[in-house]
């Protein structure tokens, strides 16, 4: 499945990921990820391979059309920062 604007701009706002963020994990320039995202023009098949990779490192799993279009999730215990509650310990709190 292809990266479209749409699904670039869905797993951004599932990572809570600015563009800044996803310059830094993919290397593509900001430029090239605002003109996509806008519907601009089509960035390279390695800029786009570059930004699905961090999409994916990240969390993000991407979902094949089902006949209802193309998609995306997070994946179970990604974007999870700090501890559980059931994980703090006397050891562990600040």
């Amino acid at each position: 499945m292809s990266l479209t604007p749409s699904l670039s701009r869905a797993a951004r706002a599932l990572l809570d990921f600015d563009v800044a963020d996803l310059v830094k994990r993919s290397g593509v320039p900001k430029v090239i990820i605002a003109e996509f995202e806008k519907g601009g023009r089509m960035p390279q098949r390695q800029d786009l391979a570059a930004m699905r990779l961090a999409f994916e490192e990240a969390g993000i799993q991407f979902l094949d059309d089902d006949g209802q279009g193309p998609g995306l999730r997070l994946r179970r215990g990604e974007r999870q920062s700090g501890l559980r509650p059931e994980e703090l310990t006397a050891e562990n709190d600040d």
